[in-house]
Parts: C-alpha cells; structure tokens; sequence
C-alpha cells in the first residue's frame, strides 16, 4: 500500500514542473589554482550550496556545472589540505558564469573530505554521507543511529538507547571509526558497545563501504566511518554556536555548545572548545514503557592548533562519560521465566512500568573514554609533505548486573588503555602525475578485566581475559589522476600480537599465558572512469586481511548489556576478504542516480552463531540468571548487495529522493545457508518542499522495512519479526543567527520490532518521538 501511495505521488509531483525547467539552460565553470604557487589543482570539489549541483576540477583545475536555473547561490569549494571558499554568485536566465577559485593550503586532517553528501576528490570507493539538513534532523542521536539514513549503512542495537552502525552488514572490528583522524579504539566487539563518541565533535562524517581505505588498516571489511571537524580558524577573532535539542520519548534534553577563534595579534594560531550535556528517562514503545532505559552522557573536547610557514601543529583532547540503563527485562532469573518472555508478545507488566523514571539502575553500562592527539605537518618541496600523528587513549566501561541472593559483585571492569602512532609522506598536492601516500602506522594496547596489571590478572571468570595487543602496519598508495579517468592502487602489510594472561584459579599466583600471532597482506585496485560529463563508474578490487578479536578467541561468560552468554574459540584463524565492487553515478540535469554493486567473499568468516540446532535451544543458567548462548564459529561466507539513491529536482522548489539498501548473506561451507542476524532489505522514500529562497522546507518520508525471510528455519532463539513501515516529517527554517527545527519519527507510533535490535526477543522497538531543536550561531 505504501509503495503504491509514494509511486502515485512520484508520478503527480513529476508531471508538475515542465515549465518551471525550461529556463534551467545555464552555465557555471572556471579554474581552481593554488594560491602559494598558482599551480591547477586537480580534484577540487566544488558544489552549489542546498542542491544536488556539483563538479570536481579535471587535470588542468578546471570545472563545469551545467543545467542550473537563474536564481543567487553560493558556491562552494574544497579539497583537501587547503581552506575552503565559499562566495555568492547571481546566474542569470541562459547565462554562461565563469567564477575561479584560488586555494591556500592548510593542515588538513585526512586525505578524504566530506562536503555536504557530494562526492570528495578521493578514488573509486563506495561512498556515503547525510546532507547538511540531513545531519541537523538527526542531532542528538547517537552515531549508529545518525548514520542510520545513509543508504548501505544500517543501525545494530541493544534497545532503544545503544547502537552501532552496521555497513554492508558487518559492523564492531570490521567498521574502522576515525575520530580526528585517529583510530577509535573501546569495546567495540560487543553488539551493545556502542562507539564512545559525542557525534556534535565532528561537522563532516563520510562513510567508506568495503575495503580499500589501506591507509587505516587493512581490517576495515565492512568499511570506515571518517569523523572530522571543520579546519581551525587562524585569525583573531570568536565564533560559535549553541544548540538544545528536546526528545518527547524519553523526555530527553540534549545541549551542545561550540566555541573557536584565533588569538589577537599572533595569526597562525586557532582554538575550539565544544561540550554536550544529554539527560533522558525511560523510552516509550507505542504501547508501554520500557523500565530502566534511561542515558545521562557529559562529553568535552579542546583543540589548539598552530601554523607558520611549512609548519603547522595540533592539539586535541577530548573526554566522553555516559550512564546507560539497560532494559530490566532482559536479565530474567530462570529458563523457564526466559522463555516465557520470549514468546509473549509483551513483556510482563513488572517490567513496564506506568510511571516515567529518569532513575538509571542495575543493569547499566558506565562508560568513560578519553582521547589525546598531537599531530604534526612539515611542507616539503614540490607540494609533498610529511605527517605525524601520536594519540593516547583510556577507555573505562563497567558493567553493573542485577543483584541477586543480596550479591553486589555481579559487575564486568574493562580497562583499555591505547598508543597510536601515524608517520605518512604526502604526495597528495605535488605536481607530478602520480601521487603518493607511503607510511606506518602501529598500535599499542593493554587491556585489564582483573587485578591492577595487565600481567597479574587475579579471576579466572572474567568474560575476557587480560591481554596486550600490539600492532604494526606498512602501506603505499599511488593514485593517478587524468581528464577522463582516475586509477589507485594500494598495498598494506599488517602484523597483529595478542598476548593473553589468566590466573591458573582464582588469585592463583601461576599465570598462564598465551600469545597468538598474525600476519596479513591487504591490496585494492580503485578505477574511475567519466564516460561523459553525467556518467561515470567507479570499479573497485579489494583484498583485506583482519585478525581475530579478542573476544572472539577467549570470550567465555554473561554479557551483561546484550544479556547473552557469549563462547570464543582460541583456534581461529585470521579472515581473508575479496571484494569487488562497482559503483555508477548518472546525473543529467535535475537528476541524480547513484548506484553501487557488491561481492564479498570472506574466507574463515568468524561468525557470532546463535546456539539453536533445529529448534532446540540451549540456555546457560548462573548465578546472574539464565540466558540465551552465542558462541564464535568460522565459515566460508558470501556478503552481496545493492545500495541506490536517487535524488530528482522536479523543480527549483520541490524534490524528491528514494534509497535502498540491499544485502544477501550465505554459508559457503554449508550449502549456501542463509546467515543470520543480518538486515533486512531497508527503503526509504522522501519528497521535500523548499521556500523563502531555500531558508525553510519540510518534508515527509516513509522508512519501509521488510520482514527478513532470509534465515534458516530453526536457527535462532525467536523467529524474525514481520516487517515495518514508518512516517517521518521534518520542518527546518534557517534565519539570521538562528536555526530552527521539528523532525517527527515514526509519526503514527506504529507498535513494531527490528531485526537487528538485539532486545527483539523482549519487547516492541521506539514509539513515536518528536524532536524540537534551536540552535543559535553567536
């Protein structure tokens, strides 16, 4: 029904604007230079603000945008390691407007710049990004589910309140996450280990689907999420803005402030402090309250930066804590009372309560995270330069389950402490054809679940065991770039140790240990080709290599926040990727098609199994409950899919956009079996109206999720939930200093559960919640 609704609407809305296109014939090209040495540069974006209008400079910096309608604008360009530009233009009817730009270099942070959901100017890789308007409707949300909107990328989660984002259906140790262009290192393995991140630190988030970013390791199967500010200002003079966000489910306030400018009289130098603050009670499903399910975080980060000459530096530091109920009717006492609560279809009224509670109580997560970064520039002749980055992490996550018998040591302590370090040449701004990125990167890490040292564990019943893990990686990549075509190529070679410590008994003095070493080669070869001005393939071969995780060896205990007893297997081996991957991008005029195919073949897949044989399930009761059992296991598997997004503007005012995604998964070694725990096939239809020369619009969208009937029957503790269809709107207006905003999620507060919520075997997903946010730009 809601299909054949949006497609009538596809249709109205599309015979509509034949008039309102017909003077939509002019032209916008020009020349981007360098400002240090006049030099073109090659791969500039430079994109129309608000609208789907875009072009990159070929090898002689030159750029074209055809098909624009007469109207002002303001134009955009960027590329890494220089500043952007943003000025004004006035196109007039049937005009050919010519407007060149000229770049001065800076310290960027990454090789990859997001710019508003176009295109960067790096290679072939499948790419995904929200547009601005898109990132502000989502403000306040946690990562995994601000990312939920691009297509290929899904959310797992552990209730209403933890998730992490899911990309071409592999998600924890295969999604590398970037914070500030270092290696976001936590829990991560857990599918209720959320990323310790505030998302408000980070203005541009791109994601990369697949393999191929080498120059972050060569474990990246599933992809990389790039999380980067905006570059320091290095003039005197302060800027900011303040943003207060209210969620109607939950009753949850969010707050974010932001602060930067440079120092009077000492140009070169750049600050920004920025802070959050989120307090929220219990989440309301359509039908009930969810008992202890609510989230308190307080999160602060500072950067000092400074530049001269060929030298430029930074300094970043940032502090993440967050509080996070956890659903009280996951933890159930015994087998029988958990298998009641999994096959009723709502959970038992002591576990909904009518009263709304901020109160967070056992269980809960208390997480703590801290990040420290010095990163370093020095110019070199001929546009190379060469780059250093140290980073110290400490991540603090504690674990805290339901009293019983008036125990109260049921708690889990995961202390990771983690040393980065980065040394690249650039060759990314040089004039000569081929352009380099050579280096090291290497990763120290200790991690304690008992005892005060890493080699003195005192208990044996530690879900996961004390360890240090140390790891090194060499790379190079070449890229070229030509008028018609771009080419990269790029080899990494990884060693990865882990060195495992436990007690022979519990405070046993005799500590046995254990290492496990790994070794792996990791390649991919990205091909970009422009057939025309609007059609161009991206073709992608990719080989990646990850070792196991920790908890995929040596897990062996309750998880209390996904509340399931988890098994490793020490004799696994590391996982091989394959990967082929073909992207196409079609946008004449008004139109924009994006669409991207991939195979992956993953040889000795670890895979988290749930521990049901045709239907028979086995449970393990402690002395903290019973629980279902998950244990690792490892398989030849097949990952395939499809991503689309299709964006058409009907006319200067109204658009609409459809996105898919796709993804099929197998068991090579067992006859092709379905997997499970793997999304369902997700569309998302939007159609949006724009006034008051782009400053305000609204739109309406429908989230459709279907039923996952890919699953072996008799495999998983309760069969999968029937599909879903959601109504969202949003109105945004943009004045002077301040920004307003309303975002409507699942408007009808329709009762339903995902498949890829963990806490599906318990109880109905999020109800309806509306957002009200202001922010005001000082």
């Amino acid at each position: 029904m809601h299909r054949n609704i949006i497609f009538l609407l596809f249709l109205l809305t599309a015979s509509l604007p034949a008039r309102a296109q017909s003077s939509c014939g002019c032209t916008l090209e020009g020349n981007v230079t360098s400002k240090e040495n006049k030099e073109s540069i090659p791969g500039a974006f430079v994109y129309i603000k608000g609208t789907n209008k875009f072009a990159q400079s070929d090898s002689k910096g030159h750029f074209r945008i055809s098909a624009l309608c007469p109207g002002s604008y303001t134009l955009i360009c960027q590329m890494s390691s220089f500043n952007s530009v943003e000025i004004p233009i006035l196109i007039k009817d049937e005009e050919n407007h010519h407007e060149n730009f000229s770049l001065a270099d800076h310290d960027e942070h990454l090789q990859e710049v997001i710019v508003s959901g176009k295109k960067t100017e790096t290679s072939a890789q499948l790419r995904g990004s929200l547009s601005k308007e898109e990132r502000a409707e989502r403000d306040g949300l946690s990562l995994g589910e601000m990312m939920r909107g691009i297509s290929g990328v899904q959310s797992l989660q552990t209730g209403s309140s933890i998730s992490k984002p899911v990309i071409h259906g592999m998600h924890s140790s295969r999604v590398i996450i970037l914070n500030q262009g270092v290696r976001q290192e936590g829990q991560q393995w857990g599918s209720e280990h959320a990323p310790e991140i505030d998302p408000f630190i980070s203005k541009n988030i791109q994601v990369i689907k697949g393999p191929g970013g080498l120059r972050y390791g060569g474990d990246a199967i599933g992809g990389i999420i790039m999380m980067e500010p905006d570059a320091l200002p290095d003039t005197a003079g302060i800027s900011g803005e303040i943003q207060s966000i209210y969620f109607t489910n939950g009753r949850q306030g969010v707050i974010s402030g932001l602060l930067q400018g440079g120092i009077k009289n000492n140009n070169g130098w750049g600050w920004r402090i920025q802070g959050t603050l989120k307090d929220g009670g219990n989440i309301q499903t359509a039908h009930y309250n969810l008992a202890n399910t609510g989230i308190r975080e307080q999160n602060f980060s500072a950067t000092l930066g400074y530049k001269m000459n060929k030298w430029s530096n930074d300094v970043f530091f940032s502090h993440f804590h967050s509080v996070i109920g956890i659903y009280l009717g996951s933890h159930i006492g015994n087998v029988n009372d958990l298998e009641k609560s999994i096959a009723r279809t709502r959970p038992f009224p002591i576990f909904t309560p009518q009263e709304f509670s901020r109160k967070i109580d056992r269980p809960n997560q208390d997480v703590t995270h801290s990040l420290g970064k010095l990163k370093s520039q020095y110019q070199l002749s001929n546009g190379r330069a060469i780059r250093t980055t140290l980073a110290v992490q400490n991540d603090e996550r504690l674990e805290l389950d339901v009293l019983r018998a008036g125990k109260n040591i049921n708690t889990l302590q995961f202390l990771l402490r983690t040393f980065n370090g980065e040394i690249l040449l650039d060759e990314s701004n040089s004039s000569q054809q081929w352009k380099g990125q050579f280096g090291v990167n290497f990763q120290l890490q200790g991690n304690i679940t008992s005892g005060k040292i890493v080699t003195n564990p005192t208990l044996t019943t530690s879900l996961l065991p004390n360890y240090f893990q140390n790891t090194f990686g060499l790379f190079a990549i070449e890229r070229l770039v030509k008028e018609k075509y771009e080419l990269e190529v790029g080899l990494r070679l990884d060693e990865k140790t882990i060195d495992v410590h436990r007690p022979k008994s519990n405070y046993s003095n005799i500590i046995n240990r254990k290492e496990n070493r790994y070794l792996g080669i990791s390649g991919s070869l990205g091909l970009k080709y422009r057939w025309t001005e609007n059609l161009e393939n991206h073709l992608i071969l990719a080989r990646a290599f990850r070792a196991p995780s920790v908890n995929e060896l040596f897990s062996y205990g309750v998880h209390h926040g996904a509340a399931a007893f988890e098994i490793g297997d020490p004799s696994l081996k590391g996982e091989t990727a394959y990967n082929l991957s073909l992207n196409t991008i079609y946008a004449p005029k008004n139109l924009q098609i994006e669409v991207g195919l991939y195979n992956n073949y993953i040889q000795n897949f670890i895979y988290l199994r749930p521990m049901v044989d045709k239907g028979n399930a086995i449970y393990f009761t402690t002395v903290r409950g019973a629980f279902p059992a998950f244990a690792y296991e490892q398989i030849n598997a097949v990952f395939q899919g499809i991503d689309a997004q299709i964006n058409y503007q009907i006319s200067p005012k109204l658009s609409v956009q459809q996105k898919s995604s796709i993804v099929h998964a197998f068991d090579a070694s067992h006859n092709f079996h379905y997997l499970v725990n793997i999304p369902a096939n997700r569309f998302e239809y939007t159609i949006s109206y724009r006034w008051m020369q782009e400053k305000q619009y609204v739109s309406v969208g429908i989230v459709q999720v279907g039923e996952q009937t890919r699953v072996e029957p008799g495999t998983d503790y309760a069969v999968p939930p029937k599909g879903y269809q959601l109504v969202q709107a949003n109105w945004g207006i943009r004045l002077k200093k301040i920004d307003l905003g309303v975002r409507i999620s699942n408007a009808f507060n329709t009762a339903y559960r995902d498949y890829l919520n963990r806490f599906r075997y318990f109880t109905d997903d999020q109800g309806r919640n509306i957002s009200l946010r202001i922010l005001y730009k000082i």
